[in-house]
């Protein structure tokens, strides 16, 4: 096959170079295209072709001296094209940007003759502030071209070209980014929990700030541009050394990164380096959150000198407290050149589209068909699916196994269903108040597990009011006796509650022993949806046949639950029967460890490690014992029965139900160390069932758990007719046309120390940033009243002319603490700024004042005598 490759930058050479490495790409002719009037873009191109593809020529189009206007450039540029393909015999171009002239030219010269292949070649999911019947930013057309295949990052980008109405649905295949998704370094980044800081708090910080020429980019004028740069260095100014390069640049040495919209955030993740997403008010366009220990997005300089304050004094970084994972933006998955080179490999020319026609309506329509079908069909018509999911949970991140399948289902629900899907973290949240308020447009609440009820104060009153709202709550359990009864224990009336909770609820269950507990709780009709597991890279199948020292594994972390007792009981029993196994543990220590809990010798225990190595090891063993006295439906069965690993379990844990009988699984009906080993035993003997270990395989497959889940929450699953939205598609996050810019759609913030608090608020008001100072303090009313706050929120108030709020803040000061004398007097102070509202506060003020003052002077005449 002949496949031409056009480029347009040296970033597209960089994805070219991948695309010819890919697995299979031997067997293909690749030509290398570039095109520029006065050849400097071909000049590199071809010094970039020559280091990358082994002195591979690049063709240019034009001789780099031919005298061209923009116009005839671009005619001439359609006919060369079209003459190089034909003669060339090319069978499929690829190309990675159809928003340029060039581009549209080549898309509108070949689109009908040739299939040519789209790949994503940067971050394009960006959300606006507003909403209108304007023209958007570019990266909103992206893929608009028709062509014959798109090739994208991740879920989110795929969602938003397959749910676009302004244009043609191009077939859209998420690969992943090329040299981003098969990084190493950046899985082990994107999929890392925590942030550690290399300076001791309270040392200067040395920051960048990553420039865009805003202004060239139509995105902001230049004098705001300027404003903007200027304000930012010189608040960062105050909290260490601060450089502006342009973006973009390497980040490695600094301890923080600032930028503006840019998409910096996989950089940042490599470098290890937190980075701020600065986005103005006066900049529509702003980056998405998400949800990592390493990125914040921030509106306005009060909320970045917040953090950058935080970082200085504390050494940790205030990242997003909700927000999609990485993942939704990025796919992480290995071969993506592979991926790529397969989608343009079976690429087809697009059908030509069918001239408009008459289409006939109402009765019309319904001629052919019967009654039955006729009144199916007006109902069909009639019925809104719901286009909203919110999912609240305790974390999402691929760390605990209760996040894992409620994020891989909404990542595959979201490259294939209309649906706008939000995350929110109660950890972090500080009211109920807020969340509901967040919460308001959300047709759909999934709640991931039972602990935010017992962990959450917020949990219970949340689900009452959205059921008060008329939302459709869901509960997707992974939690069965044992946990309740621990959990029960430990938090007696919050589990009471919860219990109050169930029967109201529809509650999807991860096993049928599961459903049949919360029967017994009074569910009238639970759904046994099971689960799922990511599509790691690495499933490797183990081997067949068990080698002469049997390796003998347990995935998960060290705790009681787990079954830490019997697992070393066992494998200090086959020590002492003379038997060749070696046992190994792979999880972190928890704190859940008894005291006569026996933690063997015997035990390789390797701590927690990364997916991908965990994969690894299961490749390298022979045996999944699964040791837990109690789980539902462990993910890590699921990964032993991709890898074709012989699995041994208790009889009472979720997995016998879905693998009884299947040859290659053991059960033990005791939990004691004797009945455990000898199902060791039985099923080193036994051959693993290739059919019965795919049905399995298949039950847990993404694409089922995702059909399954859909369909027990009620949305449009892929593939189903939707009606689409009125406006322009992808449902956003801003306000109407000409209104003011929609708020964050999160206002739930981390928990920071009160007394940092203080600081910030301190400085936004000397500083003269009234919003910021208002927002600071509003959040340090939520946990106590000091009256400098409120009486300084309160002048900020009356400088605005909102007398009422401003009289509410200032009654709160007059029954709080402190030197009373001092209190009224400035109290007196704020409202000489109401005037006629606050004549007689002011009076009332003074007085007080004047009559504590006195009253003190005249305690301390009377204890001298």
């Amino acid at each position: 096959m002949r496949i031409a490759v056009f480029v347009e930058n040296r970033n597209g050479v960089g994805l070219a170079s991948e695309i010819l490495r890919a697995e299979g790409a031997d067997a293909h002719s690749f030509h290398l295209l570039g095109a520029d009037r006065d050849g400097k873009i071909v000049g590199w191109t071809e010094e970039e072709a020559a280091a990358r593809f082994g002195g591979r020529p690049a063709r240019a189009l034009f001789s780099g001296d031919e005298e061209l206007s923009d116009a005839d450039f671009l005619e001439e540029f359609g006919h060369r094209i079209r003459a190089f393909v034909e003669k060339e015999r090319i069978d499929r171009l690829v190309f990675f940007e159809d928003l340029s002239q060039r581009s549209r030219r080549l898309a509108g010269t070949l689109g009908r003759t040739l299939p040519l292949v789209l790949v994503q070649d940067r971050h394009l999911d960006f959300r606006h502030r507003r909403t209108g019947t304007g023209r958007r930013d570019q990266s909103w057309y992206y893929g608009s071209s028709a062509p014959a295949a798109v090739c994208v990052w991740g879920p989110a980008t795929a969602h938003h070209l397959l749910f676009r109405s302004a244009d043609a649905d191009p077939p859209v295949h998420i690969t992943g980014a090329l040299g981003h998704s098969d990084d190493p370094a950046l899985l082990r980044a994107a999929r890392s929990p925590t942030h550690r800081h290399a300076k001791d708090p309270g040392e200067p910080l040395r920051m960048v700030v990553l420039d865009q020429p805003l202004g060239k980019q139509g995105r902001l004028s230049r004098e705001e541009h300027r404003e903007q740069l200027t304000r930012l260095r010189e608040a960062l100014a105050e909290f260490g050394e601060v450089e502006v390069e342009r973006h973009p640049a390497p980040l490695d040495g600094y301890d923080l990164a600032v930028t503006f919209f840019a998409p910096a955030h996989l950089q940042a993740l490599r470098a290890g380096t937190p980075l701020i997403l600065f986005s103005p008010p006066a900049l529509d366009i702003v980056f998405p959150t998400i949800s990592h220990p390493l990125l914040r997005n921030v509106g306005t300089v009060g909320e970045l000198v917040d953090v950058v304050a935080g970082l200085k004094r504390s050494g940790e970084f205030a990242a997003n407290a909700h927000g999609e994972p990485v993942e939704h933006f990025l796919a992480l998955q290995d071969d993506v050149a592979g991926r790529v080179l397969r989608v343009v490999e079976g690429a087809a020319v697009p059908a030509e589209p069918p001239a408009p026609r008459w289409t006939p309506t109402g009765d019309e329509a319904g001629a052919g068909l019967s009654r039955a079908e006729r009144a199916l069909r007006t109902v069909r018509g009639q019925v809104e699916r719901p286009r909203s999911l919110a999912v609240l949970g305790l974390g999402f991140d691929y760390v605990t196994g209760v996040a894992i399948p409620v994020l891989t289902y909404t990542q595959a629900l979201l490259a294939r269903s209309p649906v706008d899907i939000r995350y929110f973290d109660l950890e972090a949240c500080g009211r109920s108040e807020d969340v509901m308020a967040d919460l308001g447009d959300a047709e759909v609440v999934l709640v991931n597990s039972l602990a935010p009820f017992w962990r959450s104060p917020l949990a219970g009153e949340l689900v009452t009011g959205l059921k008060e709202r008329g939302k459709s709550v869901a509960l997707y359990a992974h939690e069965t006796e044992y946990v309740m009864n621990f959990e029960g224990s430990r938090n007696p009336l919050r589990h009471q509650e919860l219990v109050g909770l169930l029967p109201g609820l529809k509650v999807l269950c991860v096993s049928n022993a599961q459903a049949d507990m919360f029967r017994g709780l009074g569910v009238s009709d639970p759904v046994v949806v099971y689960n799922t597991v990511p599509r790691d890279a690495h499933r490797v199948r183990a081997r067949r046949t068990p080698g002469a020292r049997p390796r003998i594994v347990m995935v998960g972390s060290m705790q009681d639950r787990k079954g830490l007792d019997l697992f070393s009981r066992v494998a200090e029993l086959a020590y002492a029967q003379g038997l060749p196994w070696r046992f190994a543990w792979i999880g972190r220590r928890t704190w859940r460890i008894g005291p006569s809990t026996l933690l063997s010798d015997r035990v390789e225990w390797t701590g927690a490690l990364s997916r991908n190595r965990v994969r690894e090891e299961l490749a390298a063993s022979d045996v999944f014992f699964l040791s837990s006295v109690d789980d539902p439906m462990p993910l890590s069965v699921v990964e032993a029965v991709q890898q074709r690993l012989r699995t041994v379990t208790y009889h009472r844990v979720g997995s016998r139900e879905v693998l009884e009988g299947v040859s290659g699984y053991r059960s033990f009906a005791e939990y004691t160390p004797d009945a455990a080993l000898d199902a060791l035993r039985r099923v080193l003997d036994d051959e693993i069932s290739e059919t019965g270990y795919q049905d399995v395989e298949e039950l847990f497959d993404i694409t089922a758990f995702t059909a399954r889940m859909t369909t027990a929450l009620g949305l449009p699953g892929p593939g189903e007719p939707v009606r689409r939205p009125a406006g322009d598609g992808v449902p956003e996050a801003g306000g109407e046309e000409g209104g003011d810019p929609a708020p964050a759609p999160f206002s739930a913030v981390a928990p920071r120390h009160g007394t940092y608090l203080i600081e910030d608020f301190v400085r936004h008001v000397t500083a003269g940033r009234d919003d910021d100072a208002l927002r600071v303090g509003t959040e340090i009313l939520r946990h106590r009243q000091p009256v400098d706050v409120l009486v300084g929120m309160a002048e900020i108030r009356a400088g605005r002319g909102e007398a009422d709020e401003a009289c509410r803040l200032l009654s709160a000061a007059a029954v709080a603490g402190g030197d009373r004398a001092q209190v009224w007097t400035e109290i007196a102070r704020v409202a000489g700024l109401l005037g006629a509202r606050g004549r007689s506060v002011r009076q009332l003020a003074r007085r007080e004042s004047v009559r504590i003052r006195l009253g003190s002077r005249s305690a301390r005449l009377l204890k001298r005598n």
